[in-house]
C-alpha cells in the first residue's frame, strides 16, 4: 500500500495555495492590529472621550511603543503575544469606557486611513 495515498500528502500546488492563504491571513491580521492602534491614537485625541478612556488609550499606546516592557519584544513569539494581549485588553476596556459615538467616529476614521492607498515618496 502506498503511504502517500493513505496519509493524504498534498501535492506541491496545494502547498502553494496553503502558503498563499497563510500569507493573506497574516496580512489581514496585521492590518487589523494597525487599525486598532489607529483607533487608540484617534480616541486619545478625541474631544468627547472621557479622561478614563484617554488614560487607557495612552497607557496602551505607551506600552506598545515603549522600549521597556514586561516581556521584551525581541523574544520570539512570547514578546509579540504580550503586545497583542495588551492591545486587545486596552481595546476591550475602551469599548466599555468610551462613548459609542466617539468610538464609532474614530473607527470610521481609522477605516478610511487604512483603506487609503499609500504613496511612496
Amino acid at each position: 500500500m502506498n503511504n502517500e495515498a493513505a496519509i493524504g500528502i498534498p501535492e506541491l500546488a496545494s502547498d502553494e495555495s496553503w502558503l498563499r492563504q497563510q500569507a493573506l491571513k497574516w496580512n489581514r491580521d496585521v492590518k487589523f492590529l494597525i487599525r486598532e492602534t489607529r483607533v487608540l491614537s484617534l480616541l486619545l485625541r478625541h474631544p468627547d472621550a472621557p479622561w478614563r478612556a484617554k488614560v487607557v488609550a495612552a497607557c496602551t499606546v505607551g506600552y506598545l511603543l515603549s522600549p521597556i516592557q514586561i516581556i521584551p519584544t525581541f523574544i520570539p513569539l512570547i514578546g509579540q503575544l504580550d503586545d497583542l494581549a495588551v492591545l486587545l485588553t486596552g481595546m476591550k476596556l475602551l469599548r466599555r469606557l468610551a462613548p459609542t459615538a466617539a468610538l464609532a467616529e474614530c473607527e470610521a476614521k481609522a477605516d478610511a486611513a487604512c483603506s487609503r492607498p499609500s504613496v511612496a515618496t
